[in-house]
């Protein structure tokens, strides 16, 4: 019995160890189950994690571009803040200037008040003392010099008397130029030095010196400084770095500004005064001399461009009308600057519109109708003036017509001796009123030949 007792819990042992091992092997694979499960869900949150890092990246680059962005628009903003602030501070300045001459007062009412309660003539009638007003002024001289050591008693008598002194305004301080912004051009800037030269030196340094242009922005004015040195060449002679950027227009202001004036001066009529008055606005404070000087000198150089240009242009057109007239021209004569009549031509461009005036020392003279149109190779309207005929030759370029309008006066010239003229003038006028007419109608020139 024992045996077979002890057989089945042998038996018995390994059925017990299977079912162990296949409880065994459930838990492990759940377990493998759970770290499979934690994994992907690790994958998933480190997934996630890296996206959400992704996405704060490009957040955060969006936000910084974003606050540069804004940091741009503010810098502009306080840029515009800016010049308000200094139009106001410019216009504080002018206010202040003006309540000083308006609401001042004046010498006369300075003297006034301070001798209201007192009548001067009768005050130096009783003074008097029959003197001279040299000797008064000797023995203020010497009072003066032995004041300090007189009584007291002589101190009230001088103070009583009334100094004949006119009392004057005190002048106006001379106000600076306000620019916003100086650059400064250094000569190393614009300047290379020749082989074996060298600067200048004073006390051992560069002797330089400095050019001021002011370049004028609305409500911000810009001073330029260049810097100029003089140089020694390797030949011993000497120069210059530079000369003044504006010597040709004799001032200090940029050619902006002065096309700003002459456009306020010729194009608005605004006078001289209202252009100082609305400089002084915005920080740039000149004398009416000063003005003066400036926009001559620039109309003189805008003469000698707008010359060339207006030269040109009429000499490139296809058809001129060409007339000589007088005109009073001041001349030297041995008895000084006298008024002569001399000879003007002008060359009239039609179609252009434009009027070139060729003076000439006031000649009449085929040479001076010959200077001008020199390179024209179109039609050439004249009267019948014989200095015309050297453009009739075969060798001539130009095209030569009459002019109806002086042939025309001629005819009309005629009617009081000869009443049959009348014919020839009402036929001109005939082709002046159709000439008037296809210009309304807008016709080109192959349709009226047609």
């Amino acid at each position: 019995m024992i045996d077979e007792r002890a057989y089945e819990l042998i038996c018995c042992q390994p059925g017990l160890a299977n079912e162990e091992k296949a409880g065994l092997r459930k838990q492990v694979n759940e377990l493998i189950a759970r770290l499979k499960a934690i994994e992907e869900s690790n994958k998933e949150n480190s997934k996630a994690l890296v996206d959400t890092i992704n996405e704060l990246s490009v957040t955060v680059e969006n936000h910084r571009k974003e606050m540069g962005l804004m940091r741009k628009q503010l810098e502009a903003k306080d840029e515009v803040n800016r010049m308000p602030a200094n139009e106001i501070s410019n216009l504080r300045l002018q206010l202040e200037d003006s309540r000083k001459h308006r609401f001042g007062r004046t010498s006369e009412q300075r003297q006034l008040l301070n001798n209201r309660n007192l009548d001067k003539s009768a005050l130096h009638k009783s003074e008097y003392d029959g003197s001279d007003k040299k000797d008064d002024d000797d023995s203020k001289a010497d009072g003066n010099e032995t004041g300090s050591n007189g009584t007291s008693d002589s101190t009230p008598a001088q103070n009583s008397k009334l100094s004949r002194r006119k009392e004057t305004a005190p002048r106006a301080a001379k106000t600076k130029l306000k620019v916003d912004k100086v650059v400064v051009h250094e000569v190393d800037e614009y300047y290379t030095l020749p082989e074996g030269g060298r600067f200048m030196k004073r006390n051992g340094m560069p002797d330089v010196w400095e050019y001021r242009v002011i370049e004028h922005v609305r409500v911000h004015n810009v001073e330029h400084v260049y810097e100029a040195a003089r140089v020694k060449l390797a030949d011993g002679t000497f120069a210059s770095t530079m000369g003044h950027p504006l010597k040709d227009l004799g001032g200090i202001f940029s050619p902006e500004l002065l096309a700003r004036l002459l456009c306020l001066k010729y194009d608005f009529s605004m006078q001289k005064n209202r252009q100082i008055r609305l400089l002084a606005r915005e920080g740039i404070h000149i004398s009416n001399t000063t003005l003066n000087s400036y926009i001559h000198n620039g109309i003189a150089k805008l003469k000698e461009f707008i010359g060339d240009v207006f030269r040109k242009f009429v000499q490139q057109a296809k058809y001129l009308m060409v007339d000589e007239t007088t005109e009073l021209v001041g001349v030297e004569t041995k008895e000084g600057k006298a008024y002569r009549r001399k000879y003007l031509w002008a060359f009239f461009a039609k179609h252009m519109k434009m009027v070139y005036y060729h003076y000439n020392n006031g000649s009449r003279s085929s040479d001076a109708a010959k200077s001008f149109p020199e390179h024209f190779t179109g039609t050439l309207s004249t009267d019948g003036y014989t200095v015309y005929r050297m453009y009739d030759g075969e060798d001539s370029k130009v095209l030569h017509i009459g002019c109806w309008t002086h042939c025309r006066r001629l005819w009309v010239d005629a009617l009081p001796s000869d009443r049959t003229a009348m014919e020839i003038v009402d036929s001109i006028g005939d082709m002046f009123m159709n000439e008037d007419l296809f210009r309304t109608m807008k016709l080109s020139g192959e349709l009226i030949k047609g």
